[in-house]
């Protein structure tokens, strides 16, 4: 049975699989016990989730429960455990309509590359946050909120400020996630000042919401962190050259080449590239 893993101090994290991934909840098992971001269904909430919090002596009564973002496999679980009592919900702005009416934000993310997307739909419940959050804000006295917008809109980082860990979920992108191709991004200009945004934190560990290629789960030390946000950027910069030399493609044709050439496997589905590629050929035709 998968079990908490200890990061540093009163940080941990539980890999909780995700088709060919896992997705990885944080617990800060402090004075006030948060858990941040839940999995990706109820399934996993009930076999995995819940016994692991269980080992550690914690109930969903114990916890406030805060996200990274609203990407169902990161807040599957939220609603499982609004139903079996968790303590505090709390969100920021840009999150709290996507977890209260959850359907439309999925299908629309999911009707812009229709060919290359899953059917639209979400297994997804709706929970209505407690209260919300705005950049900068302070949680359980020591967990700072920073808008990291990029990947999404909503995304946000969680600064640990008493054992200086930064906890990303999928604020950054390394060279992605197999179920990706490469690193997914829907905002270009947001995603770019998200990286330099990140760097004036100075902080001294990265844990991530999944193993992302090039970077890993997790990296430890301000040197390995200056690196592995300097990683970042340059994939960036990699699939911008990429796509200068292809732009009369078709961005399809881009993203799929640009995956074999640059990636870390080939997804079933392409729209997370696309949204990629799109922004850079967007960039292209804005110039």
């Amino acid at each position: 049975m998968p079990a908490f893993t200890k990061l540093t101090g009163d940080v941990f994290f539980l890999k909780v699989p995700f088709g060919p991934v896992d997705t990885c909840p944080v617990l800060i098992d402090g004075a006030e016990k948060v858990l941040i971001d839940s999995g990706p269904g109820e399934k996993e909430t009930d076999e995995i989730l819940i016994p692991a919090l269980r080992e550690r002596g914690i109930g969903p009564k114990d916890l406030t429960l805060l996200c990274t973002h609203t990407h169902g496999d990161h807040v599957g679980g939220h609603a499982r455990l609004r139903e079996l009592g968790a303590g505090r919900i709390l969100c920021i702005e840009a999150s709290a309509p996507k977890l209260t009416d959850p359907l439309p934000y999925a299908t629309a993310t999911r009707s812009r590359f229709p060919e290359h997307s899953p059917k639209p739909g979400t297994g997804l419940k709706p929970v209505h946050p407690d209260a919300v959050l705005r950049d900068g804000d302070l949680v359980a006295g020591r967990l700072r909120l920073i808008a990291t917008p990029g990947h999404d809109d909503d995304s946000v980082c969680w600064l640990d400020e008493e054992t200086g860990v930064l906890i990303t979920g999928d604020s950054i992108q390394g060279n992605g996630t197999i179920c990706q191709g490469i690193g997914f991004y829907k905002s270009l200009p947001a995603y770019r000042s998200t990286l330099e945004k990140l760097e004036t934190f100075h902080a001294s560990a990265i844990l991530c919401g999944h193993d992302y290629d090039g970077i890993g789960l997790y990296v430890s030390g301000k040197k390995e962190v200056e690196r592995a946000l300097q990683y970042c950027r340059e994939r960036v910069d990699v699939y911008k050259r990429f796509v200068i030399e292809h732009q009369a493609e078709d961005p399809a044709d881009i993203a799929k080449a640009l995956i074999e050439k640059e990636g870390c496997g080939m997804p079933p589905m392409l729209f997370m590239a696309l949204y990629t590629v799109t922004e850079h050929l967007k960039e292209l035709n804005n110039g």
